[in-house]
């Protein structure tokens, strides 16, 4: 893994996957408040909408195809149920192992940390940004594309959690 980092790229949710200081993509949100998110990765349009006004589930689209989705557990983990282009079923568990520093880890099925997303941004600005630390990814699916879906259940995340704090 080389230098990963999910970048914010506006106020609105927008966030940059970068290699060092190339860009692999950005995910755009369609409005200030949609949770429907779009970007286009490896020649993939990847599509992230919202299946109910709860934004309990997200499905995930890659080129106008279902390949799974985002629900949050009663254990407040986000979960990333993806299918493979062979058809398999891999699920990742993003969840917040600190308390008012943002941190992340995502797991494999096998509850085998893949990596981390540690916050690198103030509490108090309006973006998030992180740094990704690696551990031993199981390369199941695509790393740049599963930091894609982890940087959007990590927004979502935010903002269930913000929601519930009201």
């Amino acid at each position: 893994m080389a230098t990963l980092k999910l970048s914010s790229s506006s106020s609105k949710g927008d966030f940059k996957v970068l290699d060092g200081a190339k860009e692999l993509c950005e995910v755009v949100y369609k409005n200030w408040f949609s949770s429907t998110a779009i970007t286009n990765l490896n020649k993939s349009v990847i599509e992230i909408k919202p299946k109910n006004i709860w934004t309990s589930k997200v499905d995930l689209f890659k080129n106008d195809r279902n390949v799974g989705d985002i629900t949050f557990n009663l254990k407040g983990q986000m979960v990333i149920r993806y299918i493979n282009p062979d058809r398999t079923e891999v699920n990742y568990i993003l969840k917040n192992v600190s308390g008012l520093k943002l941190k992340f880890e995502v797991y494999n099925a096998e509850k085998q940390l893949q990596f981390r997303l540690i916050c690198i941004s103030k509490w108090h600005q309006l973006s998030y940004n992180y740094e990704v630390e690696p551990e031993a990814f199981d390369k199941q699916t695509d790393l740049e594309e599963l930091l894609v879906y982890c940087g959007y259940a990590a927004n979502l995340y935010i903002s269930i959690i913000s929601a519930a704090a009201l």
